[in-house]
């Protein structure tokens, strides 16, 4: 075995995975890619039209070199790679937000990751005094960065409807759908379908103000309440985006009943979660599920019979599951 292939080289390389973050997200939050898209350009240049210490981001620069994310050298000038790409903010599939996110509040949540296994709480609260959720109602700047996150590391909603016959007409609610990215993607492509977009006041008037949904306001109402109080009536196909990974099984519970209360027996409820690997197979899902408690507390990733017990409980059926890149899956289910 060779030294680069020990033992202690891939503890350490395990143990600094931290230094990765952080510099992904400073480069993110200075705007890196940015600059480096319009032309290469040397630490020396770069450091004065950010207007940063020149060695500093010498150094970043080096780093960011062996992650990938840039390639070149001095002589060369540095330039952004397929991945650096997803950090510029005019990508369309840009991840900038994503990589903010993670090295600010959700970093600090990872940072108290002992007392979240210590106690069953989540690390967010350890380190802000409240859960995720409660503190972005209070922090409308955090709350537009985290549902800009969310969207960010959405990239595989493109492949829903890919997997699963939409109908052509009818109507489509989105449960706490964000700013509304997945019902954008669904309804664009179908003309005669109309959709809902229903979440928290708050979100919704976020998603008024990023215009995701701007040209469908026609067939597409944005409505604001609380969907542990209800559920809208009436829709022909239900959507639940990464929203039960969110709440313990009792929350579960309690939103698929308001679900499934307001469900017309021809209905279909969409849910998009990761899937835990029953056979204990490799995944990045056993990952997303230490997150879950970093930062929920009561939020946690389950495999399919988990859920498949959670939708028998509430009066639901389990029918089909799809696979979606990056783990994601689309459970399809029906009132039983």
């Amino acid at each position: 075995m060779t030294a680069e292939h020990s033992p202690a080289y891939r503890l350490n390389d395990l143990m600094t995975g931290y230094w990765k973050t952080q510099a992904i997200s400073v480069a993110a939050n200075l705007g890196i890619a940015d600059q480096l898209t319009q032309e290469p350009l040397g630490s020396a240049a770069l450091a004065e039209r950010l207007s940063v210490d020149h060695d500093s981001l010498h150094r970043l620069l080096l780093f960011l070199v062996t992650l990938g994310v840039l390639a070149g050298n001095e002589d060369t000038g540095y330039t952004v790679t397929e991945v650096g790409e997803l950090l510029r903010s005019d990508n369309p599939g840009t991840m900038a937000h994503y990589a903010t996110i993670y090295g600010a509040e959700f970093y600090q949540a990872w940072g108290n990751l002992e007392e979240a296994v210590r106690t069953g709480k989540s690390g967010f609260s350890a380190a802000f005094g409240e859960e995720l959720f409660p503190y972005l109602r209070k922090h409308p700047e955090t709350s537009l960065r985290y549902e800009r996150a969310m969207i960010a590391g959405a990239n595989f909603f493109s492949e829903v409807d890919s997997v699963h016959p939409f109908p052509e007409t009818g109507l489509v609610v989105d449960i706490a759908g964000g700013h509304g990215l997945l019902l954008r993607q669904i309804l664009g492509k179908r003309p005669a379908l109309r959709g809902m977009l229903f979440d928290r006041p708050q979100v919704i008037a976020e998603a008024k103000e990023q215009g995701f949904l701007a040209d469908l306001t026609d067939r597409c109402a944005l409505v604001a309440g609380d969907i542990f109080e209800t559920a809208p009536s009436g829709g022909d196909l239900y959507l639940m985006s990464r929203l039960l990974h969110c709440f313990d099984d009792e929350g579960c519970l309690a939103l698929l009943r308001n679900c499934r209360d307001a469900f017309p027996t021809h209905a279909k409820l969409l849910i998009v979660e990761r899937l835990l690997p029953e056979d204990g197979g490799p995944s990045l899902t056993p990952g997303y599920n230490m997150h879950m408690l970093a930062v929920m507390g009561q939020g946690r990733e389950r495999t399919r019979g988990e859920f498949a017990d959670l939708l028998t409980q509430t009066g639901f059926r389990l029918e089909t599951t799809h696979s979606l890149p990056l783990d994601a899956h689309v459970l399809v289910a029906t009132r039983a």
